[in-house]
């Protein structure tokens, strides 16, 4: 089991029936042949170099009945169709070691010719049908693909309706077979059933697949479909068939072997060279014994000079390229025996092509998320009706040909309509979310790609909501910012939002959804919003300079102001900080009716101020909030 394993075929336990212990092994997509008894022995032999012994099977009899059949193929979903009628058969229970062998791979025992199909599926790796030959109506068969919603009724008494494009098989009249999953009620084998007619196929591994997905039917011939079996195989196979059907069921042969196909299947040919397997695989394999290890695996190798050529199997499908050969010479040889090694090399110090460099973006994101925001990931495709419930103009929004459905018909200009679609589904009583990600601008009618930082509070506390603005612009260090209370944004509410700016750079937007939009998509609660330009964000952002800890110390003490309605406190703080270069910092402390008091720090770097100093400086203060803004002191 270990050696299996190491080489591939995964074989990782086992279960005891009667006498025999039964391997369970994992075949990969890539390996149809490990679908059958034969496949794995013959891998088992090569690993452990002992020889492998063909399953031996004799001539068909002389053709002495004729019971004729028409076949009309169709080489895109039937490669290959080989066939036989046999007549006079006769439907019993099977011998016991059959059933045994059959309950050993985890199926019911059902009669003679159903469970002789069965074994030779599992024991040559081809799946095959039997049909019962009298209820094949006008003895035509025809495959195509369905058109959708036929009925049909599987041989074990299921109804299906039938998917679009699925491989059927019809008679005269109705579908008897679909093709490389199951077998018909209709044409299947009964126990009054005298006449059968036993074909071998090779599917279209794609329409088998999709077939399967689509009806959620998976059965082991489909298994064995998808990977793709030994197209060369379908003779031996069905000669196998036959012969044990004449031995447990009687009958005589009813016709000729029918073979339907469009060209010849030959093993093909290929070589390796050394030089190229020792700069693959790292490790210089002596030529003797890698020949060996490919006549192992049944490739017929001819040592030449400048390496081997080898002659791959029709049911070695996976063989295509000269790496395949280098992978089966590596895995036979084991890769435990490879010498342990370092990866050498060294990291490169340049940036590879389309490096992304997201340190900005994580620390904006730490920000909001200290700030108690939850990140959303939505898509960047929106409906023409959020765009309009938004009141945003969808000839400005750039339009897929090819939309999967209506719901992503429109590039965003914006990540706000989809975050506010978020809190539909996340409902709660005070909500943060948060996203960075692309929006798609159209200007001059070319697209334009910059990404987006944006925000939606779900809540009354209008302070709470701009501290999260107010922080990531302190923790960027752009302090020099202005509040212009004029939005281009026709969701936002005219009177309570506004334009984050900084000379002539438009740092981004942020304020109240206007309630006629959030009534128009049901959402009752008022929701706050900012969106910035991240790139605008990043140019702005300053590195933070140190300076030396004051060894004087600052006086420190609460003006109280009465100041006009509307005022806005940033101008006031502004104001106040640019009256003297000694006072260095200004915070609002106390709100009181139309009363506001705020701190102020006077701090001098070479001296410490006295009282008449600081006088002064505050007369200077008062004067100027007069003038500039209207505000009265009321110390």
């Amino acid at each position: 089991m270990w050696k299996m394993t190491e080489a591939g075929l995964t074989c990782e336990s086992t279960q005891k029936e009667g006498d025999e212990i039964i391997l369970d092994v994992e075949v990969t997509a890539n390996r149809p042949d490990w679908m059958s008894i034969v496949g794995v022995a013959r891998e088992v032999a090569a690993i452990q170099g002992v020889k492998f012994k063909e399953p031996k099977i004799k001539s068909l009899p002389a053709q002495t009945a004729n019971f004729p059949i028409d076949l009309m193929p169709d080489y895109h979903l039937f490669e290959r169709w080989t066939g036989i009628t046999i007549k006079g058969v006769e439907i019993k229970p099977s011998p016991k070691w059959l059933q045994e062998r059959i309950t050993s791979m985890g199926h019911t025992p059902i009669n003679n010719v159903i469970d002789i199909t069965n074994y030779v599926m599992y024991e040559m790796g081809i799946p095959m049908h039997a049909f019962d030959y009298d209820e094949i109506y006008g003895q035509v068969m025809n495959v195509q693909l369905s058109k959708g919603g036929e009925e049909f009724t599987s041989v074990d008494g299921i109804h299906y309706n039938l998917p679009k494009d699925a491989m059927i098989i019809k008679d005269a009249e109705r579908p008897i077979d679909l093709a490389g999953i199951k077998g018909g009620l209709n044409s299947g084998i009964k126990e009054t059933t005298k006449n059968i007619f036993l074909h071998v196929t090779i599917d279209n591994p794609v329409l088998t697949r999709r077939t399967s997905l689509a009806m959620g039917l998976r059965s082991d011939a489909s298994a064995i479909y998808e990977r793709g079996p030994d197209k060369a195989g379908t003779i031996r196979s069905l000669t196998r068939a036959v012969n044990l059907i004449l031995d447990l069921a009687g009958g005589e042969i009813a016709s000729k072997i029918i073979d339907l196909k469009e060209k010849n299947y030959e093993p093909r040919r290929l070589s390796l060279n050394f030089d190229k397997l020792e700069k693959v695989i790292g490790i210089r394999i002596p030529d003797t014994e890698v020949v060996q290890i490919l006549a192992k695996l049944n490739l017929y190798p001819k040592k030449n000079k400048l390496g081997v050529a080898c002659i791959v199997p029709t049911y070695r499908g996976d063989i295509q390229i000269e790496e395949d050969l280098i992978e089966e010479v590596a895995r036979l040889y084991g890769y435990n025996k490879f010498p342990m090694t370092m990866p050498g090399g060294k990291v490169s110090d340049k940036k590879i092509p389309y490096y992304f460099d997201d340190s900005f973006i994580m620390k904006i994101k730490n920000i909001l998320v200290s700030c108690g925001y939850s990140e959303a990931k939505n898509l960047s495709l929106i409906s023409k009706d959020l765009i309009e419930k938004f009141r945003m103009d969808p000839k400005k929004h750039f339009k897929i040909t090819n939309p999967v459905s209506p719901e992503y018909e429109y590039m965003r200009t914006s990540p706000i309509p989809s975050l506010i679609s978020a809190i539909k589904i996340n409902p709660s009583d005070d909500l943060k979310l948060f996203e960075i990600d692309k929006v798609y601008l159209k200007i001059d009618k070319k697209a334009e790609e910059k990404y987006k930082v944006a925000g939606v509070y779900l809540g009354n506390n209008f302070r709470d909501f701009k501290t999260a603005i107010e922080l990531i612009l302190s923790k960027l260090n752009i302090d020099e910012y202005s509040i212009e209370f004029e939005v281009d944004k026709p969701y936002l509410h005219v009177s309570n939002s506004g334009t984050l700016k900084m000379g002539n750079a438009i740092i981004g937007e942020f304020g109240e959804i206007n309630p006629m939009v959030l009534g128009a998509i049901e959402i009752t609660q008022k929701v706050y919003c900012f969106e910035m330009d991240i790139d605008t964000l990043e140019k702005l952002s300053k590195s933070k300079r140190y300076t030396p800890v004051p060894v004087n110390p600052a006086q420190i003490e609460d003006v109280t102001l009465t100041l006009p309605p509307k005022t806005r406190i940033g101008e006031v703080i502004k104001t106040i900080k640019n009256v003297d270069s000694t006072v260095n910092k200004v915070e609002l402390a106390d709100i009181f009716k139309d009363s506001y008091t705020f701190r102020i720090w006077y701090q001098d770097q070479e001296k410490t101020l006295t009282n008449e100093e600081v006088t002064k400086i505050r007369a200077s203060v008062l004067e100027k909030v007069k003038q500039k803004l209207g505000g009265l002191s009321k110390n």
